[in-house]
Order: C-alpha cells, then sequence, then structure tokens
C-alpha cells in the first residue's frame, strides 16, 4: 500500500490525539486493575505493543489493512491465552483485561497508529496509491474513490477518512457505500441496491459497448452477483478502465478489469483486440505493408498491458477469436478471479466474540 507521507503524518497525528485524551484514564484504570502503585505508557506499550511478533507474524504476513492485522493480533492473543490456561489461571491475561471494552478499543488505537507507522512493511506497498481513485467508462465517465470528498470544484480523496473507510475497496458495497463519482458533479450518483446497480450496469454500461461479448459478460456478471450469499463483497467488474483517469487525451481503456482486494489480484481482460484494434485496411495491398501496420498494431496493444502493469500491477488476460467461440469457458476464467478469496482470514467481530465467551 503505497501512500503520501502527508495523509500517513495526519492520521497519526489524529490517532496521537485520540490516544492522548484516553491515556491518562486508561492507565489508570489498569493500575487499579493490576494492582500496581504507579502505571507508565511505557509499561503499557511493553504489555500491549511489544506483542505483534508473539501474537502474529508482522514480519512476513502481508495485511490487506488495519482490520485484517487487527483481527489476526486478537486471534493471536487468544490463542496464546488458551493454550496457557494448561499451566493454571491466567486472570491477567491481556484476553482478559480486553474483555473491557474501554481498554480493547485504547489497545485497537494504540494498534491502528502502529500499523499506520509502519505501513508500508506491513502490507508491501499494495495497494498502489494509484488505485485509490479509479476512473472507468467509454463516453460516460464514472470514478470509484476511497473516502471521496468535494472541495474547490473538483473530487479528491479524504485524507482523514482513508483508515476509516468502512468497507473493502473496489467491492459492490465500496459501490454502495460511496456511489459512483461524475467529475463534473458535486454529488455522487448513489446506488443502494442491487436492482438500482444492474439497471445502471446493463442500461448504461452494456449498451455503450459495441461488442456482443462484452454485453454478454455484462449480463453474467449481473446473474453473478444475484447468486452470491454476501453481493457486497463481491469485486466491482470495472468496464473501460481508463489508463489517463480524466485527462481528455485518451491513451488506454482496458474492457474489464477486477481490482481483488481479498487476494490483491489485479487483472484486466481485452476482448479479441484483433478484431477491432488491430484490424488491417486495405488488406489488398502488398504484403510488406499489410505486415507493417500488423507489425504497429501489435506493439501498441503490447505496450498498453506493459504500461498498465507497470502504473497499476494490472495484468492483462487477452480473449481471442477463436477462445470466444466457446464463450462459457471464457466467462469461467473471469468468474474464478471475481470469486477468488484469500485464504485463513479472520475477523475483527469474530475475535472478540472470543473474548466475550473466555
Amino acid at each position: 500500500m503505497k501512500m503520501n507521507q502527508d495523509i500517513l503524518d495526519e492520521i497519526e497525528s489524529d490517532l496521537t490525539n485520540e490516544i492522548r485524551a484516553r491515556q491518562d484514564y486508561i492507565l489508570e484504570k489498569l493500575r487499579i486493575r493490576l494492582n500496581y502503585d504507579y502505571y507508565s505508557f511505557q509499561r503499557f506499550n511493553g504489555l500491549f505493543g511489544g506483542k505483534n511478533n508473539i501474537y502474529v507474524d508482522s514480519v512476513m504476513t502481508q495485511f490487506t489493512d488495519f482490520n485484517d492485522f487487527y483481527g489476526q493480533w486478537l486471534k493471536g492473543v487468544i490463542n496464546q491465552y488458551e493454550q496457557r490456561l494448561k499451566y493454571g489461571s491466567q486472570n491477567n491475561h491481556n484476553a482478559i483485561l480486553m474483555k473491557d471494552s474501554e481498554l480493547e478499543g485504547f489497545v485497537r488505537l494504540f494498534l491502528e497508529r502502529n500499523f499506520y507507522r509502519n505501513l508500508r512493511a506491513r502490507t508491501r506497498l499494495k495497494p498502489d496509491e494509484q488505485l485509490w481513485s479509479v476512473w472507468f467508462g467509454y463516453n460516460v465517465i464514472f470514478g470509484l474513490l476511497i473516502a471521496p470528498k468535494y472541495t474547490d470544484e473538483k473530487w479528491v480523496i479524504d485524507k482523514s477518512e482513508i483508515r476509516r473507510a468502512n468497507y473493502e475497496y473496489w467491492t459492490i458495497g465500496h459501490v454502495f457505500h460511496e456511489g459512483l463519482i461524475d467529475n463534473l458533479r458535486s454529488k455522487p450518483f448513489i446506488i443502494k441496491s442491487l436492482d438500482q446497480f444492474e439497471s445502471i450496469y446493463l442500461s448504461i454500461f452494456k449498451q455503450l459497448s459495441n461488442s456482443k461479448y462484452e454485453k454478454q459478460i455484462c449480463e453474467r456478471y449481473i446473474e453473478y452477483l444475484k447468486s452470491s450469499y454476501n453481493v457486497f463483497s463481491e469485486p466491482f467488474l470495472i468496464p473501460e478502465v481508463r489508463y489517463a483517469g480524466l485527462e481528455k487525451q485518451h491513451k488506454y481503456r482496458l474492457d474489464f478489469t477486477i481490482l481483488n482486494q481479498h487476494t490483491q489480484q489485479y487483472i484486466g481482460f481485452e476482448i479479441s483486440p484483433s478484431s477491432s484494434h488491430m484490424s488491417v485496411k486495405g488488406y489488398k495491398d502488398k504484403q510488406l505493408e499489410v505486415n507493417a501496420e500488423l507489425s504497429q498494431k501489435w506493439h501498441k496493444e503490447m505496450e498498453k498491458r506493459n504500461e498498465y502493469f507497470a502504473l497499476f500491477e494490472i495484468a492483462t488476460i487477452t480473449f481471442t477469436e477463436k477462445m470466444l467461440e466457446n464463450f462459457d469457458d471464457c466467462w469461467k476464467i473471469i468468474q474464478s478471479f471475481l470469486s477468488a478469496r484469500s485464504e485463513e482470514k479472520t475477523s475483527v467481530q469474530d475475535q472478540l466474540q472470543r473474548i466475550k465467551n473466555i
């Protein structure tokens, strides 16, 4: 996850202010609970902050966001508590202490600040800051932004709200929570239901396409969403992602793109470029001229793929005319990237429930 240092500084400042506002109260509460004459913040840091590589492998694990880290950290706390029970009661173990909701909230703030201080190491530089704003569409252009804010007659990212975004990036839940952004309007295009999303996806994005295959993909995607048990977590199959964003000078678009936060796989799909991007006019001319034109168009297609990967780390799969003869197989490939999920993922709520049950 790559983020501007100014944004990180603002996030850290906000968290530090919240920590300082609660610090004296929490330390006094711990002093009484643990029967100390004096309880310092340094002692608190040793009790909770020094356990990152005990409760969770914070060096080798790639975390998608703070909630991913905190969920696994809590899981490590509880697992250690359960292992130590065989040696006797553990009344002062961190798992027991964190049954107090005020202490748990303070520990969460403390660990969140530490997470953002070590953001690049914890997330291994993914996702790239370039993907905080994704602009897409042909003729009609929309944006999917993380924590969008309209200011000075343009849409920007609200730096103070990035860490609080209560959805998984680039999913249907993201679309429902933030809406789609029209850069010429001061309010987002609100979508609150799958029926609304279906209407927009099929009436706008499908109809703007001239490809029968792209139209079929749009229809299959809606059917895929309707069959999902958790539509909010499903990746948004983004049509016509624009390489240059809002720049008027058009350069490249990808027919469809999946930014799967669950697996951090970024994949684009191109539908038979030979049928449009690489068609050769004047095919009856000399073979040398035909070959030269094909070479030029092929170079442009490969350059497009390379530049999408260099800027966004989006790899590209191309469905050729031959592959599209069996459209079901092509859709299965797309669906496999939509449905992919990371292994052994846990949630903060699941682990807090375990603490309550201790």
